[in-house]
């Protein structure tokens, strides 16, 4: 029974089914539905970087508390550290909730060569739609070639669809067109707590 749960639950945070049409939600529906028009942030300055992400976060949504929460207020990024290598940005943080998004930009010679996500895994519908589209914000941020099946396909083969026993099987790494993909579970106690995703620039 327990392992069946895991799979349930896992099934109901990331799966984005046809049976779940009427609550998806709209920023997600044109992403799937929408040719968009946008450049990749991924070897560009963090500054382009952010720019970008709210140029493609804006092509994806009128709706104003859609974009609101997806979009990055550059006044509100910061370094990590004295040594300028990672800025910081937490995603909702006007929602007041215990669980948040996070993106870290990791800068190498003044450009982000990789980023680092965060999401929680909660119990509800709205916080797997944001996690499902982060994920191909992010993967559209990292490859501006790809289309809507290609980034759909990066999700799949990184095992976001895969029905597991164990919250520790969850994800997998890929290598595609110069960037790399990595997807792993943050476990505590047995209990899937949240998902880390990692995008980074690899040399051919």
């Amino acid at each position: 029974m327990k392992k069946l749960h895991i799979v349930i639950i896992f099934s109901l945070l990331i799966g984005c089914s046809s049976t779940n049409e009427n609550n998806t939600s709209d920023i997600e529906n044109e992403e799937i539905n929408e040719v968009i028009q946008f450049t990749k942030g991924l070897t560009k300055s963090s500054s382009e970087y952010v720019a970008n992400w709210n140029k493609l976060i804006s092509e994806i949504s009128n709706d104003d508390e859609t974009l609101l929460f997806f979009s990055i207020n550059p006044d509100n990024v910061r370094w990590t550290s004295p040594e300028r290598t990672a800025l910081f940005y937490q995603f909702g943080k006007s929602e007041n909730t215990s669980t948040s998004f996070v993106i870290n930009l990791l800068v190498q010679e003044e450009n982000v060569n990789s980023v680092e996500f965060f999401s929680p895994v909660v119990n509800d519908d709205i916080s797997s739609q944001r996690t499902k589209l982060f994920f191909l914000v992010l993967i559209a941020m990292a490859d501006d070639s790809l289309d809507k099946d290609g980034r759909e396909s990066v999700l799949s083969k990184l095992g976001l669809y895969d029905n597991v026993s164990l919250p520790e099987q969850i994800g997998g790494s890929l290598t595609l067109n110069g960037v790399r993909y990595i997807i792993e579970p943050l476990v505590d106690n047995g209990l899937l707590i949240g998902l880390n995703f990692y995008t980074t620039e690899v040399n051919n």
